[in-house]
């Protein structure tokens, strides 16, 4: 064995001091949270009592892990009370060793004179070492950068909300894990998932981003508890309509059976069961105009409603969209106007029109339209006409765009005029058809809510991201050939193939020409002919959905709309005692409250839906009501486990569309190991 000088051993005594104060210091720090943390699980009914700085919450942190090797300077920081990013400089007075040490207090002699043998050094290492590993699976939600955008934090003007949809898909992770079949990844990254251990959803209806940011100094012990504070634009007001969107999420998993063996996939269920235009509703300027009943019944030539081809507003967003929304966006369309002053409600009755521009580059920089056609339902060509740039033209692009200087010598017509004769021609329901459609409404500098776009719903790669171009798709399910010409690209011709492969869709069914979709349900017989009658036990990788509760529990009946998707819930589980899906329909809020503190712990999903009435929001009784919602989310938060994700919205009232999504995942101090081999 090789002889160590007197250096080095000097060094190594150094390290098994830092190590063993190290390890006093978590031991000390576990001590107080037990101190804290043990009474207030025995006491059901009282205050908080934790620290100020110490909610029992895992904070949701925008920036990117610790560094691995930088665990030590980590679990120092943190028993400091320092954000846990913050890499300090490691000494010996840092770690404790100094006698004038305020963590070591007493210990602080005793600590300079310590002597570990190496084995006792070995021992202490290793259980440093999993209680690392422990720290390291826990669960954690990581904003990026959608998700900082929407933050309260950014100033108003700055602040890009996020949707309604997107908190759904962060609830449908929680519940399924790696199996959902859609996740928040435009807006956050969530780690370890599968450590959770339930998920707690209290919605207050009633309740606005205005009544939050205009009291919240009534929320003081709700912003100790969440951290991450963030816009979300809320369905059109009406009662339930929170509720309605976020049970979706256990009923689709309830039904996923059915549904797989119905649609092919459970995607395509959830494409056929989404309602795209339940957000484009507060966005845009949509009358809430009755609707004819039979206005909804399905076109003579479709075999599933046509509003199930319609972009949501997420997709619109994440596809580069023209949306009227705040923020960096807001900058970005101010010279945007709509295609029409008001809209009314789209409907399977509603007219398609196939629409293609064709564009030249300017010295701005950047293309600007330079021609525009607009094809009818019927294949007819209802408005074409070349429009004059506001800028020079630079580049005509004409191997692309057909546009030569000799044909825009004589163009007079400007942007402002395609303008107004797009707003006269168009119908306020009308749903624009067009592969990538958003690089023409971007050109023609307008906004609609009602689009398809051919690049999404038709996928011959696969990938569902990886987009095929008209020429392609054309060929591919048209068997026409186009954009062969010589003189360039017919705007024309284009808007005619896109609307020929909408309504050929249509004529089929949701996963005609989407290859992703296909492949799923491709997948589904194979093993249904393998399997036979054993295809119920083995349908999808969501097997262990199956025996995952969910708890609804809500302060008055629930939404008829609800009450519909939970009799489709009881049939899909027939006449299995042991229900997936309970529901609690209470007579008051104090009731609720106290039915999801008592269960919420039985449920991988306890979903609350409290109500907050107009009467209670009076300046005369506005105090008393959120000083009962602050004490709810109190109570509720006291009663949720180890790492529970624990979500807060607030939203649909008529003040305000936007509302409030408050999230965070819960550690619970006492059952922090105190193993650790060292000096008590």
């Amino acid at each position: 064995m090789k002889t160590l000088t007197p250096k080095q051993k000097e060094r190594n005594e150094r390290k098994k001091k830092k190590l063993a104060a190290l390890a006093n210091l978590v031991k000390l720090n576990d001590k107080d949270r037990q101190v804290v943390a043990m009474p207030e699980s025995k006491a059901e009914g009282e205050e908080l009592s934790t620290k100020a700085d110490d909610y029992g919450f895992t904070k949701v942190n925008n920036k990117k892990k610790t560094a691995k090797n930088k665990f030590a300077n980590s679990v120092h920081a943190y028993a400091h009370g320092e954000p846990i990013t913050k890499k300090p400089k490691v000494t010996e007075d840092t770690a404790c060793i100094s006698q004038s040490s305020d963590v070591c207090g007493a210990h602080g002699d005793s600590m300079k004179q310590i002597k570990l043998s190496e084995k006792e050094y070995k021992e202490l290492k290793k259980e440093l070492r999993e209680r690392k590993r422990q720290l390291e699976n826990m669960p954690a939600v990581r904003l990026k950068n959608s998700g900082e955008k929407a933050l309260l934090s950014v100033e108003d003007e700055e602040r890009t909300p996020l949707f309604l949809t997107d908190i759904q898909h962060l609830a449908m992770l929680a519940l399924l894990g790696k199996h959902s079949p859609c996740t928040p990844e435009r807006w956050c990254c969530f780690e370890k998932s599968k450590q959770l251990s339930h998920t707690v959803v209290l919605t207050l209806e009633g309740l606005s981003l205005y009544h939050y940011l205009s009291n919240e100094n009534k929320f003081e012990e709700t912003k100790k508890v969440f951290e991450t504070r963030l816009e979300v634009i809320m369905p059109p007001c009406k009662e339930g309509s929170i509720i309605e969107e976020l049970a979706q999420v256990p009923l689709t998993c309830v039904q996923a059976e059915q549904l797989i063996e119905k649609h092919g996939s459970l995607e395509a269920a959830l494409e056929l069961n989404k309602d795209p235009t339940l957000l484009i509703k507060n966005i845009f300027p949509v009358a809430n105009a009755p609707v004819e009943i039979t206005a909804n019944d399905l076109h003579p030539n479709d075999k599933f409603p046509r509003t199930k081809l319609l972009l949501s507003a997420l997709q619109m967003v994440d596809e580069g969209y023209p949306m009227p929304l705040r923020g960096e966006l807001s900058k970005h369309f101010s010279s945007y106007v709509f295609t029409k002053p008001q809209y009314t409600p789209v409907t399977n009755r509603s007219p398609l029109f196939g629409v293609d521009c064709e564009m030249c580059r300017t010295v701005k920089g950047y293309n600007e339209l330079t021609r525009i056609s607009i094809v009818n339902e019927n294949l007819e060509t209802v408005y074409e006409t070349l429009v004059r740039p506001n800028n020079k033209i630079i580049d005509y692009l004409t191997p692309y765009s057909g546009i030569t200087p000799e044909i825009m010598k004589s163009v007079t017509k400007t942007l402002k005029e395609v303008h107004k004769e797009v707003q006269e021609l168009l119908p306020p329901d009308a749903i624009l058809v067009g592969q990538s459609l958003n690089c023409d409404l971007n050109a023609m500098r307008m906004m609609h809510p009602y689009v398809i776009d051919t690049s999404v719903c038709f996928n011959i790669s696969g990938v569902r991201r990886r987009k095929s171009k008209l020429q392609k798709l054309a060929l591919t399910f048209l068997k026409e050939t186009i954009q062969e010409h010589d003189g360039g690209h017919d705007s024309v011709e284009d808007s005619i193939s896109s609307l020929k492969l909408v309504k050929m869709k249509l004529a089929n069914s949701v996963e005609f020409g989407d290859e992703v979709l296909t492949q799923k349900k491709r997948v589904h017989d194979i093993i249904r002919a393998a399997s036979g009658d054993a295809v119920k036990n083995n349908l999808f990788a969501h097997a262990n959905v199956r025996d995952k509760r969910t708890a609804i529990i809500t302060a008055k009946s629930l939404p008829t709309a609800v009450q519909e998707l939970l009799k489709q819930a009881d049939k899909a589980q027939g006449n299995n005692p042991n229900k997936s899906v309970i529901m609690f329909e209470l007579e008051s809020n104090k009731e609720a409250v106290r039915k999801t503190r008592e269960i919420c712990l039985e449920n991988a999903l306890t979903l609350t839906n409290l109500y907050v009435t107009a009467d209670q929001l009076l300046p005369t009784s506005m105090d008393d009501t959120l000083e009962h919602v602050n004490k709810w989310i109190s109570k509720i938060y006291k009663s949720i486990g180890n790492n529970g994700l624990f979500l807060v919205l607030m939203g649909c009232a008529p003040e305000c569309s936007s509302g409030v999504a408050m999230f965070s995942i819960k550690r619970n101090a006492a059952e922090v190991s105190t193993q650790l081999p060292f000096m008590d």
